[in-house]
């Protein structure tokens, strides 16, 4: 019964422990709707609405609404498109 009952807690121990560990490495991105991303940064709506629908920007539609990842929407700004290479 002390063998069983010492299991559980340690079991228990170990589960919460990986909840921990798992909930520092996993974070959920933070999604704004293009309206919002417009006001945050003085974009058009129309703009990166235009993004979206090239597959620009990583983004869900849900439903009507599109939701953009602002951090991957910044790190295109800071980036932009990807050269491909063109040999002429």
């Amino acid at each position: 019964m002390a063998i069983t009952r010492n299991f559980k807690v340690l079991s228990n121990d170990i589960a919460s422990k990986a909840d921990n560990d798992m909930s520092k490495r996993l974070s959920a991105p933070r999604m704004r709707t293009i309206d919002e991303v417009s006001k945050l940064t003085g974009l058009s709506y129309t703009f990166i609405r235009k993004l979206c629908l090239n597959g620009k920007i990583v983004h869900v539609k849900t439903g009507r609404k599109y939701l953009v990842n602002l951090d991957k929407f910044y790190e295109y700004l800071n980036t932009g498109d990807k050269q491909e290479n063109i040999s002429c």
